[in-house]
């Protein structure tokens, strides 16, 4: 009786088993159906509703159920007018993300998406987030101009929450992604507004010197391998520091070495001797100057840096009688400016060449000549009318011409 009895029971269990399993089943293929039923009618919200129910009923969805799901919260948030409930399906959607990517079911290309969701929802995890941005980068997801927004925004959240030795990671990414992201706005045509947006976040983070050039060796202490990552990086840097009013700076010309280093062009040697001119190391940007001007074959581009090495003898050295020979070298399109700087330097020493007033007066006869071989008649006037009048000419027995020996040239008198 006792076997009999046992039997029995372990019948009734079975059944009972079998017999729940059957209801569950069926309830699990009722809530599918109203999920069907309700996607007709686009009542996403509903519909969401019985893919949860089910999800509990079924036991376990497949990889078709879960996406289906995820596009329905989707577009129950996009539908929803309250922002209460918008949180409230946020938040569930973000459950159905973690539960995907548990079992393996999510799938890369909706990070950019889910990493802005989690920047929406009720209550924002910004470290997870920022991870899983990361993750859309590294699965090149197709940004848009909300989640690339979104993207740097928690990017510099993250910055200002954190008190600890992670503080200078994420500055230092707030800097060098501000480029990258800025290049992939102006490359994929995103609109106006969030390289704005990016530009105000980057400029509370950098507004001065200070808040760069100490981060700056860390920077440099990895650089990319790729010669021209690594161009590219140390020009940015060069292009904020220029923004920053960092030019005279030693880490503005260790960027510049770092440049010539990388790719000895004429344009970062040029570069390096505006450098040394700002710093007012005068010899220095000349001698770098002239390397330059051995680095090319065109007249023009020989012409304009002779023009440059001109300008700082004349302005920054007042080294008047070298600045002279050297205007008179130039050739082209800057052969007039460089005249007229040397008419100048011929009256700035005027006083001081000459062995009698009269000598030194007539150096103006010279400098009018040069000052109208430039093409300025209003200075020549101007210096002629410094040269020896009437009664000194007559006073020195009236000369034709006179030989000014600072020049090496002879000058009509009249």
């Amino acid at each position: 009786m006792k076997k009999i009895g046992l039997l029995f029971g372990m019948i009734f269990t079975t059944s009972l088993f079998f017999g729940q399993d059957s209801i569950q089943d069926r309830e699990c293929k009722r809530m599918l159906l109203f999920v069907g039923q309700e996607l007709k009618m686009q009542n996403y919200a509903n519909a969401a509703m019985y893919y949860l129910k089910g999800e509990k009923l079924c036991g376990d969805y497949g990889a078709k159920e879960y996406k289906s799901m995820s596009q329905t919260l989707r577009n129950s948030i996009i539908t929803e007018s309250d922002n209460a409930r918008k949180k409230l399906y946020t938040d569930t959607l973000l459950g159905v993300y973690d539960r995907m990517d548990e079992k393996g079911f999510y799938e890369e290309t909706e990070s950019s998406k889910r990493a802005t969701y989690i920047m929406m929802s009720s209550k924002p995890d910004y470290k997870k987030a920022d991870d899983i941005y990361l993750r859309a980068f590294k699965n090149n997801n197709k940004f848009n101009d909300a989640e690339l927004t979104y993207y740097y925004y928690n990017l510099y959240t993250l910055y200002t929450i954190t008190t600890n030795e992670d503080k200078a990671k994420y500055k230092k990414r707030l800097i060098s992604d501000y480029f990258i992201l800025s290049k992939k706005i102006e490359r994929e045509s995103f609109a106006a507004t969030t390289q704005a947006s990016l530009t105000s976040y980057f400029n509370n983070l950098v507004r001065s010197c200070e808040d760069i050039l100490p981060e700056l060796n860390g920077f440099m202490s990895s650089l990319p391998a790729d010669k021209e990552a690594k161009k590219k990086t140390v020009n940015n840097f060069l292009t904020l520091l220029k923004e920053k009013g960092c030019t005279e700076s030693d880490e503005y010309e260790m960027l510049i070495d770092t440049i010539i280093s990388i790719d000895n062009t004429i344009d970062a040697v040029l570069a390096k001797a505006q450098l040394l001119q700002v710093k007012k190391r005068f010899k220095e940007s000349i001698g770098v100057y002239r390397d330059a001007i051995e680095m090319t074959e065109l007249d023009s581009v020989k012409n304009e840096i002779m023009l440059s090495i001109l300008n700082i003898q004349y302005a920054d050295m007042n080294a008047y009688k070298t600045a002279y020979n050297t205007a008179l070298s130039i050739k082209g399109n800057n052969r007039s400016k460089a005249l007229l700087i040397a008419a100048n330097c011929v009256a700035k020493t005027a006083n001081t060449c000459g062995s009698s007033t009269f000598d030194r007066k007539c150096n103006y006869y010279y400098a009018a000549q040069l000052a109208s071989q430039a093409g300025n008649p209003g200075i020549a006037a101007k210096y002629k009318a410094n040269a020896p009048s009437a009664d000194e000419i007559f006073s020195n027995n009236s000369p034709s011409s006179v030989t000014l020996s600072c020049w090496n040239v002879t000058v009509d008198v009249k």
